[in-house]
Parts: C-alpha cells; structure tokens; sequence
C-alpha cells in the first residue's frame, strides 16, 4: 500500500484551533482540509529542487493531474444564489437578539458585505486559480527533471491525453504553457466520449448502476449525517448564527464556503465562520464516507473499473524495461472520481479496516483523505529511473509532488522502489484488468 510521508509536516500548518469567541475573519491558519474541494495551494510541495540520485537518471515521467480549480455545479450556483435570503434572516435575528447569535462583529459585517461570488455561465469551468495550480504545477515539476521536462515540444517525446470538458482541457492547457513557455504548435489529440481509460466512470454502465446511482452507496454517509456528529453540527452552527438551521442550510453554506475559499486562496469566505475546525473535519468525514463507498475501498467493483489507468502505467514502464520507445513526459488529466478509482486499484489510501458511520473517533489519522488524495489539481507523478547500479530499473511515486513510499521498498532518501517489487506487486492489473464486465447484460 502506498502511504503518505510527512503526515506531521503537511498537518502540522493546518493544527490551530479557533479559540472561544475569536474572529474567524482575523485567524491566520484556518482549516482549509475540504475534501475533495481543498485548494491545491495547501497541501502541495513546496520545494522544486532539482532531483539528482547518484547512478541514477529518469527516463520516463508519468503524470495523472486532476482538473485545477473549477466554479460550482448550475445547481450549487442556483443554491449558492439562495443563500442571500439566509444571509438576510441571520443578520435580521442578529441586530434584534444580538445576544443569541456568537459571531463576532467582524464576522457579522463580512457576512452582511457578502455577494454570491458565482454565475450560470460558467458552471463547472475552470477558474483563474485553477489556472494557475497547473502552471506552476508545471514549472515546479520541470525545476526538479529538468533533463525530461526542460526540452522543446517534439510529438514523439511528449503525450498529453485530457478528458471531453473545458476544466480539462484548460487544465491540460496550463500545464503545457508552464512545461513549454506556449501552447502554440502543440498537437493535442481529441478528447475521448466516452473515455475508458481517463473516464472510467462514464465508460462503465454497469458500475454506474451498480455503485454510482445504488443507494446502498450512501448508507454510511446517510447514517453519518443523522447520527450524533452531524446532529451536533447542525445545533452548534444554529447557535452560531442565531437561527435554526437545516441540512440543507448546512449543506450549501458548507459548499459555499468551501468553494470561495477555493477561488480565492489569499481571501477569507464569510460563510466559513460558521463552523469551527472541529466541526469543519466532522464535515470532511463526512464527504469522505461517500466517495469510500462509492469509489473507494467500500466496494471491490471499485478497484477494477479503475485499473486501465494503473495498467497503462505499468505497461509504459514495462515497455522501457524491454527497451522499448515511449514518450519523456506523459501528462493525463481527468476527474476525482476517476482518479479515486484509480487509487483504489492501486491500493493508495487503503485503511487497516472501513471507515463508517460509528467510528469517526478512532479515525482522525484515516488513510482514506480526500483532502489530501484528491484535492483540485490532485496528482500522482510515478518517474522511472534507469540505474547504472545494483537494481537496473527503479521508480519514484509523488503525490501532490510528496514523495509516497511503497510498503516492502527499502527506505531511502529518494524514494525509490526496484521495479522488480513493483511488478510483483501490481504486475497482475496488466494481465487482468478487463472493463468488459461494464457491458455484461448487453452481451450475454
């Protein structure tokens, strides 16, 4: 199983707790774990130093990046509009009890400045930010392999393959503009509908059926939000704002916050002050239980819907094993959901035992983080390395540009692992991974 390194480091930043009665609007380190709609600016590597390993040098960099930051759904823009009438009730009840509400005046003022930052123009499209996460995803990633990534644009040494929407596409875009310094003279291929290898999701009919639209898929999550934890929330939030609240209330105001914390990295989202961190990681537990069950681990379905984007990485790197032509730079970009699917196929962010509804307080240090597995402009980069001592052949995983260590490598400073124990390890997706169970009802 792949696991994450540095957890200390990459939680420690994000550890501060709201005291009793202080302005979120003055907090300097506010929660900013998401789920799957955390901004890529807090959980990346920071440091783009050039990556040299003695006897060592890469000859393959496989990339697979989640779209950057995107604008809401129509009906989040819709349900983020609604919000204004809220808004008006909260700060009514508020100037009339001022006692009964617990935000602070700066809070409140924030609150009453608000617009919904969000129009039916753009629904799901790429935003600035997002933009920029894969630029500099880029330039970060061409400063540490410069001998692969740091080279003119030839259509044999580079692969750039994106899914049939616009935040792929411009994420794709990105990317190539902080690779390349342009986008002019690149030969992109058409995007694929429906895509079985960067969009299993929409390729496989029968786990559509079967898991996506099962309402056995949201049994956990469905008793998570009525049990104890979320019914805390919903009261605590009410208290907070001086007004009864509901799920649906929570819901949208949640997203919103999440959202406009996501568009504006440097900002503060009024609608954030009302929740505190502890409420705030109930709320990510919560999404984390939907997609364990729907993409993750909580279904075996999962791991082979997602195996041709694991199977097409071991087939590369077996390829140059047998030396073999293939691109310096493969760059693929798709969707959380796949690449959810993909993790689980591989077995990154597996757990010990299910997460559920009944045991949020023995999971806080879960493996199974959509925050941290698949925020915007998530991505796992595996380079393989060719040695000029002891094991020939050798691989490096990152995500979120972190290095991963593989579970039976040896530890070592580059986390590296012989591709030989990679292969023994996942050597079965290439020989097994077959989707044509998506289509078993139209073929029997």
């Amino acid at each position: 199983m792949l696991l994450f390194i540095l957890w200390t480091a990459l939680m420690g930043p994000l550890a501060t707790v709201q005291a009793k009665g202080s302005c979120y609007a003055y907090e300097r380190n506010p929660y900013v774990l998401f789920s799957t709609y955390t901004p890529y600016e807090f959980v990346h590597e920071n440091s783009d130093d050039r990556v040299d390993i003695p006897k060592c040098h890469p000859v393959q960099f496989w990339i697979l990046s989640r779209h950057g930051t995107r604008y809401i759904k129509e009906d989040g823009i819709k349900e983020m509009w609604s919000l204004r009438s809220l808004r008006d009730e909260i700060i009514s009840n508020l100037d009339k009890r001022p006692s009964e509400g617990r935000l602070c005046t700066q809070d409140v003022e924030n609150l009453k400045k608000w617009t919904p930052q969000a129009v039916l123009t753009l629904p799901n499209d790429l935003t600035p930010q997002g933009y920029r996460d894969a630029y500099y995803l880029a330039l970060r990633y061409k400063s540490r392999f410069p001998t692969l990534l740091n080279r003119s644009y030839r259509p044999d040494k580079f692969q750039v393959q994106f899914t049939d929407t616009q935040r792929t596409t411009l994420t794709a875009f990105a990317f190539i503009d902080g690779i390349f310094g342009s986008t002019v003279d690149i030969e992109l291929p058409q995007p694929l509908s429906p895509d079985p290898v960067l969009k299993p999701s929409d390729y496989c009919t029968a786990w559509d059926e079967d898991v996506n639209h099962n309402p056995d898929s949201m049994k956990e999550a469905n008793a998570f939000l009525y049990g104890p934890e979320m019914q805390s929330v919903l009261q605590s939030v009410s208290r907070r704002l001086g007004t009864n609240i509901t799920n649906e209330n929570l819901d949208n105001i949640y997203t919103t916050c999440r959202f406009e914390k996501a568009w504006h990295v440097d900002s503060v989202s009024p609608w954030c002050a009302a929740f505190t961190k502890d409420e705030l990681k109930i709320l990510e537990y919560k999404e984390d239980l939907e997609s364990y069950y729907k993409r993750g681990f909580g279904n075996e379905m999962n791991k082979h819907v997602g195996c041709p984007l694991a199977k097409d990485l071991l087939d590369r790197f077996s390829k140059l094993e047998n030396g073999e032509t293939q691109p310096s730079g493969v760059f693929y970009f798709s969707h959380d959901t796949d690449i959810q699917l993909f993790f689980t196929s591989l077995g990154v962010g597996k757990d010990r035992i299910n997460i559920t509804h009944s045991n949020y307080a023995t999971m806080a240090r879960r493996n199974w983080r959509t925050s941290l597995l698949t925020p915007f402009a998530s991505n796992f980069a595996a380079i393989f390395f060719k040695c000029d001592r002891g094991e020939p052949f050798r691989v490096q995983f990152r995500l979120q540009e972190k290095l991963l260590r593989l579970k039976g490598c040896p530890h070592n400073r580059w986390g590296l692992c012989d591709w030989s124990v990679i292969k023994k390890k996942y050597g079965y997706i290439s020989d097994t991974c077959d989707l044509s169970f998506c289509f078993k009802e139209m073929t029997e």
